[in-house]
């Protein structure tokens, strides 16, 4: 569920781990948190770390909890009395789950040590309940801790903000992404290109676990190795599969950032920037083929694709557009070859 270690937390966060990790050296910690940033950044495990590391009785040196006592344990399976998570009840975090942790909060903890609850996603408060959150950071009860979850910070109350201490998480680098499908048992295509379509691990690992995403990624390559051959058709094998892919924006979003990557590899071997290629298992056929189509024509390819996902970004999905690109770019490459 969570880190084990700062220096864990270090490798995706490393400035929000060690501000943390100061503030328990100096033994100056806040009473509320915010974790904000994109989702797939590692804010729910960072949440669940600082719980281990405050109630954890065995911390070493460099502060990180010893992961193996009784509250490491339970905090890590989500069943320690002392920590309490909020989630959306549906779509939005309700003022009756507010009022049930305030309760459990008011009473005498069965156990020892500081309480801290963690709030998911607290952009979906309703605005009663965030209106009692905020009383309770107006007036903390001792040794209580809030950390609230966000990929959505301006949506958040201000006076809630203005009341806590705000950690920034940045996006992913792309190599945490490529280690995460690889220990994940993701194949070296989808190391080599899922990243570049996203910096959320969660998504990432969702995308490598879709038959339907995995299709789609399997059917990019296969379009351009048939460029060249008269028995087979761009047009008609995209045609096969093109009322699944425009089920929805997102899917069709998908493929169509797959093909721009593919494209833009052409370029980048066409101009021998051969180190910035991405579909790394096709590099063979990528340079093969770019020798055989001239730049401009790449280059125009790429600008109608380009243009297509502009259009996406307003929900547009224009199948007859999709169809004319696909006879261009097949057209094109057939009479290259």
């Amino acid at each position: 569920m969570s880190f084990t270690h700062f220096e864990e937390f270090n490798a995706y966060q490393p400035q929000v781990a060690q501000m943390l990790k100061n503030s328990f050296i100096k033994g100056r910690l806040s009473h509320a948190y915010i974790f904000e940033g994109p989702r797939g950044t590692k804010k729910l495990d960072a949440a669940f770390l600082f719980a281990k590391r405050l109630l954890c009785p065995h911390p070493d040196p460099d502060q990180n909890p010893c992961g193996g006592c009784s509250n490491c344990e339970r905090i890590e399976k989500n069943v320690h009395p002392n920590v309490f998570l909020i989630r959306p009840d549906g779509e939005f975090i309700k003022i009756d789950q507010i009022r049930r942790m305030i309760t459990e909060l008011s009473r005498t903890s069965v156990e020892n040590g500081p309480r801290i609850y963690i709030i998911d996603e607290a952009h979906k408060m309703k605005i009663e309940a965030a209106n009692a959150i905020l009383k309770m950071l107006e007036e903390p009860g001792q040794e209580i801790y809030a950390i609230m979850v966000t990929d959505s910070f301006n949506a958040m109350m201000k006076t809630i903000i203005s009341r806590s201490q705000v950690m920034h998480f940045r996006p992913l680098d792309k190599k945490l992404i490529r280690a995460e499908l690889e220990k994940h048992g993701a194949d070296a295509t989808v190391i080599a290109v899922i990243p570049e379509y996203t910096n959320n691990y969660e998504d990432a690992l969702r995308i490598a676990d879709s038959a339907e995403m995995m299709t789609y990624l399997r059917l990019v390559p296969e379009l351009y190795h048939m460029a060249g051959d008269e028995k087979k058709s761009m047009v008609l094998r995209f045609r096969e599969v093109r009322d699944q892919i425009f089920t929805t924006t997102d899917k069709t979003d998908f493929f169509l950032t797959l093909m721009i990557l593919y494209h833009k590899d052409l370029l980048n071997a066409k101009l021998r920037h051969l180190s910035e290629l991405i579909w790394c298992p096709e590099k063979e056929w990528i340079q093969t083929l770019s020798t055989l189509v001239s730049e401009q024509m790449i280059e125009e390819n790429l600008e109608k694709m380009l243009a297509l996902k502009t259009r996406l970004k307003y929900n547009i999905i224009d199948a007859l557009a999709f169809d004319n690109l696909l006879m261009n770019l097949e057209r094109g490459l057939n009479h290259a070859i």
